[in-house]
């Protein structure tokens, strides 16, 4: 399989299943806990991992307990943590979620030694071989991770390796400028339908079609429309489209759906896969990820995932790849 080098958060996920959001002030006893790998890069890293792909991951941990653990747990998945630093000064990065009844997310984050990941810890030797860099939205968010990553950008760039952006549900107001900027150095961008008009600057467009053909001629090469109650994944190119429905699956929790997603994407385009199987294997990937309780070692394997798509009740409906994370 295809060496895939990605670069964003490492964190450990502390999931809190809730019955009831309280006011402020207020109180919810929690009716379940879980502690576990999280991260949006870290989730499709571990996606493509079990997909067999070779991947280097470049982040950075805290040298305290939940690092140490994170890193354990990485490396027992088969992806390489030579390129993810520790830092002395920030922890490694606590996401406390809470998940509704309804398996909505909601998450509360200290980003710590994520936001520590600086330029001159991006190694040029992660990218040898590599087929495809990943970059998370994520390390858009604040300076010094932002530099890792346009260091990142440049070099896979020059090394004429694609380069996939996922932009997560939330965050597309705090990070549009940069992406603007980056369009034609991007062979896939990842996002929500409902995040499209904020990625586009002074629009009062709200068509998806004109959207997204905005964003094709400022230069990206795909553009992968996810989720947003609508009844179908799309992955729009110059001048053609492809979409495959979502799948009907009874929905656990949300957390690491968009991630999944991501990483089905990635998977088809590095094995040369269709536009319309694309965009199938990606709803997959995302729809198994809701049926499962939080996401890192969770994220479904390759072989699952093509067993959930030939089973023949699988037809088109709603939640597969519609978390935001």
């Amino acid at each position: 399989m295809a060496v895939i080098v990605l670069l964003g958060d490492i964190n450990i996920d502390l999931v809190l299943a809730i019955p009831a959001y309280p006011g402020e002030g207020g109180e919810a006893i929690a009716t379940g806990q879980t502690a576990m790998i999280g991260g949006s890069a870290t989730n499709t890293a571990i996606a493509l991992a079990k997909a067999g792909h070779d991947c280097r991951l470049i982040g950075r941990v805290g040298i305290d307990s939940w690092g140490r653990e994170a890193l354990s747990e990485l490396a027992a998945t088969g992806i390489s943590t030579r390129w993810i630093g520790r830092d002395d000064r920030e922890p490694t990065q606590i996401n406390v979620i809470t998940v509704s009844p309804t398996g909505e997310r909601t998450m509360f984050a200290y980003r710590g030694a994520n936001a520590r990941l600086s330029a001159t810890d991006v190694d040029p030797a992660a990218f040898a071989g590599a087929a495809l860099f990943h970059l998370s939205g994520y390390a858009l968010l604040q300076p010094r991770q932002t530099e890792a990553a346009l260091t990142a950008i440049d070099l896979a760039v020059d090394a004429d390796i694609p380069v996939t952006l996922d932009i997560p549900g939330g965050v597309v107001a705090g990070i549009a400028a940069q992406v603007r900027a980056l369009l034609p150095r991007i062979d896939t961008i990842l996002l929500g339908s409902a995040d499209l008009p904020g990625l586009l600057e002074q629009t009062e467009e709200t068509d998806e079609e004109n959207l997204v053909a905005m964003l094709l001629k400022s230069g990206v090469r795909r553009v992968a429309v996810k989720g947003s109650g609508e009844p179908a994944s799309r992955l729009h190119e110059i001048e053609k489209s492809a979409s495959a429905p979502w799948f009907r699956v009874d929905v656990v929790d949300t957390i690491g759906a968009g991630d999944a997603f991501a990483a089905g994407h990635i998977h088809g385009r590095v094995t040369g896969l269709s536009a319309p199987d694309c965009c199938r294997l990606a709803n997959a990937y995302g729809a198994l990820a809701v049926t499962q309780k939080g996401a890192g070692t969770a994220m479904a394997g390759r072989d699952e995932v093509y067993a959930f798509i030939e089973k023949p009740e699988r037809n088109l409906n709603r939640h597969s790849g519609e978390g935001s994370d």
